[in-house]
């Protein structure tokens, strides 16, 4: 590489590595409601002909993400008997998504990714390419029938 190229690399290097005009503190206040509405949709919708058998509860975590800095996120806690099953948010800055929850139950976890407003998806699979499925009542049953011990 000759210096001209090498200077005309650098500053190409230099453009992309400016500040953004992304506003991050809107985008974690999107986050931040949009897992609030997940949760409440689990809840209200998902989980509703159910209410006698689980227990559901939120708590608080601490997110640490670039960009974004620190912030807290609810967590949801589903409990049936002496099992446990955690709806925990990962981050805003998630590649190919606009969000990600972790899903951790006794027998493996899974992913919820979100796609912005109120479109909320599971990770059927990551390779050989991502395939989503939408999150409904019936795709959340057959999620927690396979994390959870039978």
């Amino acid at each position: 590489m000759n210096q001209e190229k090498l200077r005309e690399f650098f500053q190409r290097k230099r453009e992309k590595s400016k500040p953004s005009s992304i506003d991050w503190a809107a985008k974690r206040d999107d986050w931040i409601a949009a897992v609030r509405r997940l949760f409440q949709t689990i809840r209200s919708n998902y989980l509703r002909s159910a209410a006698g058998e689980v227990e559901l509860t939120e708590r608080e975590k601490g997110v640490t993400e670039d960009f974004v800095g620190q912030y807290r996120v609810p967590e949801l806690v589903l409990r049936v008997g002496d099992e446990e099953v955690v709806f925990s948010p990962k981050g805003v800055n998630v590649v190919g998504a606009a969000g990600r929850v972790d899903v951790f139950g006794d027998r493996g976890d899974a992913t919820l990714v979100w796609q912005g407003g109120d479109d909320w998806s599971i990770v059927a699979a990551r390779v050989p390419v991502l395939r989503l499925i939408p999150l409904t009542g019936e795709s959340l049953a057959d999620l927690l029938a396979g994390i959870m011990r039978p």
